[in-house]
């Protein structure tokens, strides 16, 4: 008995060490990829994805700014992304928004650089630098004592790095040779595609160097062999006559040059419509006639294609047209507004961020909801119809009694919702 009693006893005693020890523990048991300190070593910062060199960093750039398949991906993802937004506002209760909230958020928005295009300009840069990149990053200026958002700069992310100092992930610039330890209640960062507990952002552009330079050689080698093969050329051969009874050599070889330079004359000014009459000793053939197209073309759209690919771009938005059809351009679009919601979504939660820090700043007992405009459908009346027969679905089911009036009004915004994000 004695022993069962022990036993019991040490089993109630290890329950609660565990259950004390789960009380107590605050982080989580694995380990990030480097660890819970920096690099390898305590100071070190954390490396890309996959260790790529922050040198690649501004070659992103370069590549956006000289490859124009790139420039032009770059361009058409941040005018997809670029639609506008929404705010909605309401109490702390869930109720009404109190008076005065509206005017916060709208002043918020008319102080944002408003010398550099405003919160649209500053979302321009943000797009360009997210899709460049896969990363972007703002700064939020609060104003005197705190009080209200003064202004909101972007962050070059070039210049960004990250380090975990005791398992808290702290975010510092690179400027001048220092390093600059950012804000992290000001400090807001937006990492696409990221890799694990990697911090950084992974730049669509990180799988396209070996294409780059394929492609640009291949428009290298391009432009050679049709420099040297030029345009086709007229090939004209004379044959000389007979020396004339008592002419000299002097006298023949002066009139045969002579007939060619009266020859060359005649073909160098002839109009585009004029023919060429000439006895039986001259003949004109056109060299390099043969030739109507090159193989190029061929290799270099292999290539493209890869390039499309990289960019998670679709053909005919980058100015490509390889005969697809209606139906197939439809669902590559629908695709790509696909992932233009889910960026969106990122950009959304980070604006709804910034309006309710405005708004707790300014002691308004408010919170502020962002919804990203979507773009529309390829066919509206498509949208438009299937729009109406949710709608009298929606009616069906409120005269059946199954919902009540609110509760199909949430169903409506919630389909709503799905379709403009």
């Amino acid at each position: 008995m004695a022993t069962g009693l022990l036993g019991r006893i040490g089993r109630w005693l290890r329950r609660r060490s565990r259950q004390g020890a789960t009380m107590e523990s605050v982080g989580a048991v694995s380990f990030p990829e480097h660890g819970r300190g920096g690099g390898w070593f305590g100071d070190d910062f954390l490396p890309l994805p996959d260790r790529a060199p922050f040198e690649m960093l501004p070659m992103y750039r370069h590549f956006r700014d000289c490859i124009p398949d790139i420039s032009d991906a770059v361009w058409t993802w941040k005018r997809l992304c670029h639609t506008g937004h929404d705010v909605a506002l309401r109490g702390l209760d869930g109720g009404e928004a109190p008076a005065g909230a509206r005017e916060v958020t709208d002043a918020l928005v008319s102080r944002i650089r408003a010398a550099d295009g405003g919160l649209a300009g500053l979302l321009d840069v943000f797009y360009t630098s997210l899709f460049t990149f896969g990363a972007a990053a703002i700064e939020v200026v609060p104003g005197h004592a705190r009080e209200w958002i003064h202004d909101i700069v972007p962050v070059d992310v070039w210049t960004v790095r990250f380090r975990r100092n005791e398992g808290r992930l702290e975010a510092w610039q690179l400027f001048e040779g220092e390093s600059v330890l950012l804000p992290q209640d000001y400090f807001f960062y937006v990492g696409l595609d990221r890799d694990g507990t990697n911090p950084y952002g992974r730049s669509m552009l990180r799988a396209l160097p070996n294409m780059i330079s394929v492609q640009q050689q291949l428009l290298s080698d391009m432009a050679k062999a049709t420099r040297n093969a030029g345009w086709s050329k007229l090939h004209v051969r004379y044959r000389p006559e007979e020396r004339a009874a008592g002419e000299s050599e002097e006298e023949y070889g002066a009139r045969m040059s002579e007939n060619l330079r009266t020859l060359r004359d005649r073909l160098s000014g002839a109009a585009v419509d004029q023919n060429l009459v000439t006895y039986d000793n001259v003949d004109v053939s056109v060299l390099g006639g043969h030739l109507r197209n090159h193989l190029f073309y061929e290799n270099q759209k292999a290539v493209e294609e890869q390039v499309i690919t990289g960019m998670h771009m679709m053909p005919v938005l980058m100015g490509r047209n390889y005969g697809s059809t209606e139906t197939y351009g439809t669902a590559q679009f629908e695709v790509v507004n696909r992932q233009v919601q889910t960026v969106n979504r990122r950009v959304g939660d980070l604006l709804t961020r910034i309006y309710n820090l405005e708004l707790s700043l300014r002691g308004v007992a408010a919170r502020a909801t962002v919804t990203m405009r979507g773009n529309r459908t390829v066919d509206i009346l498509k949208e438009a119809t299937a729009r109406g027969r949710e709608i009298d679905n929606a009616l069906r089911l409120v005269e059946s009694g199954l919902l009540d009036k609110d509760a199909a009004g949430a169903l409506l915004a919630t389909t709503n919702n799905n379709l403009n994000q």
